[in-house]
């Protein structure tokens, strides 16, 4: 099993909430470019929101929280808290807005945003696919065509090249899982496809990218800005949701639970962890392939983790929240104690984590600092009990444009006014409680 020597902990946790993590571990909070920066009018997603009836109340990302103008203020507000990681998206749009053509405006910001992490002693984490893809990518079939991957390789191989002296952590892909089942299965988010078989080869062609990306880091970024004595270490980030069944009487309902899991869950990260591709939905065409290139390829896992959902074979929805359960602003069950399982499933694959996103839609706050607490418990339980996990990024800094749902669900230690992006982020109560955790645990 793939298991490389990375920064570990200087301190085992003791098992209490107040253990120390060591000072390595990275705490900080996370975003992606699409739903901060604003202006990102190259894009895939871009042309989504354009058609009516996509997004939420119509809304549309435009100039998001201005983030692209005001990185260096957030980047403030992130220190502010004591926090010392940012995790971020390069938007490949920005950077190469034609196939073959790069942008070196876009290049140039993108390397004065991460200059400003490290005059501010935060450790930057890159995120090279976070959903969106340029207009021209989507154009030749994006990830549906396995023919394409060498275009992700190229821009990986320019991120590396570029951005190396300031950057060791890379995240290739934001939750592959996530982008082929909204975009080819429930066909909710671009390319808007109803076709299961074709999501199933988008997962892989994904993961294949995932690969060729991290290849493609190593040979380029030779520099370890970390001093760590690694200078790359790339992983994918990916959605691990806890799944039960609706009835647990029920044999099909238990059926479809593992089936969901298997595929959903353990299929893919068992691919990233150097094992076969190998893809498998009851009645559907699988998705099996054993590149060689998987081997290796993944230094961590980046784990996001929201919620529980309850599976059913039949009904309008098939993944429903537990009846009578507290929830989120976008319906989810708010299980914050489910983290420490999900750590704990994801911890058998053997590699190292890092809780890549973990937050809360609540607009009134009346419940994230709550959660925060009980989250950072279920953490400590995690790795009290042995799971290698060595740093935990909140999701999300700010509110953003949150796909499919507009502005509805607001995850941001500090809200932002969308129609006054230009005004100041307020800081929600949550944001202090994460920073007094975060403290306590030092």
């Amino acid at each position: 099993m793939h298991n490389p020597t990375a920064r570990a902990p200087s301190a085992q946790p003791r098992g209490d909430s107040t253990a120390s993590y060591g000072r390595s571990f990275l705490w900080g909070a996370a975003v992606s470019a699409h739903q901060v920066e604003g202006g990102n009018d190259r894009n895939d997603w871009w042309d989504w929101e354009l058609i009516p009836g996509k997004i939420r109340g119509n809304a549309r990302s435009g100039s998001a929280c201005l983030h692209w103008d005001r990185y260096e203020e957030d980047l403030d507000l992130l220190r502010g808290l004591g926090l010392n990681a940012f995790r971020f998206s390069i938007e490949w749009s920005r950077v190469e807005p034609e196939p073959g053509r790069i942008d070196d405006g876009a290049l140039a910001h993108y390397r004065a945003v991460l200059e400003a992490c490290r005059a501010r002693a935060i450790t930057p984490m890159v995120t090279l696919h976070h959903f969106t893809i340029p207009r021209w990518f989507a154009a030749l079939g994006g990830f549906e065509e396995r023919k394409n991957l060498p275009h992700f390789e190229r821009f990986a191989r320019l991120a590396g090249t570029r951005y190396g002296d300031l950057v060791d952590w890379w995240i290739t892909v934001n939750e592959p899982e996530v982008v082929a089942f909204y975009g080819y299965d429930a066909g909710t988010w671009p390319p808007g496809i109803a076709s299961r078989p074709r999501a199933l080869q988008v997962i892989a062609n994904l993961l294949e990218a995932h690969a060729l990306a991290a290849h493609a880091l190593r040979e380029t970024d030779r520099v370890d800005a970390d001093g760590d004595g690694r200078a790359v270490l790339a992983g994918v980030a990916k959605h691990w949701v806890l799944l039960e069944p609706k009835n647990a009487w029920s044999a099909l309902d238990r059926f479809a639970t593992a089936a969901q899991h298997a595929v959903f869950n353990q299929a893919v990260v068992r691919a990233l962890a150097g094992g076969p591709i190998e893809l498998r939905i009851p009645g559907c065409k699988p998705a099996i392939r054993e590149p060689g290139i998987m081997a290796g390829s993944s230094d961590f896992l980046g784990v996001n983790y929201y919620t529980r959902w309850m599976v059913s074979l039949f009904g309008a929805e098939t993944r429903t929240a537990r009846r009578g359960a507290p929830a989120s602003d976008l319906g989810w069950e708010i299980f914050p104690e489910g983290l420490e399982r999900a750590v704990r499933e994801c911890s058998v694959f053997g590699l190292p984590m890092i809780i890549t996103e973990n937050g809360l839609a609540d607009g009134t706050d009346a419940r994230r600092p709550d959660f925060v607490r009980a989250s950072l418990a279920a953490l400590d339980r995690a790795r009290a009990g042995g799971a290698d996990v060595r740093g935990y990024l909140h999701w999300s800094l700010m509110d953003n444009f949150e796909w499919a749902d507009g502005h509805e669900g607001r995850f941001g230690l500090y809200s932002v006014d969308f129609d006054h992006p230009e005004g100041p982020r307020m800081k929600r109560p949550s944001a202090d409680t994460f920073a007094d955790e975060v403290q306590r645990r030092r």
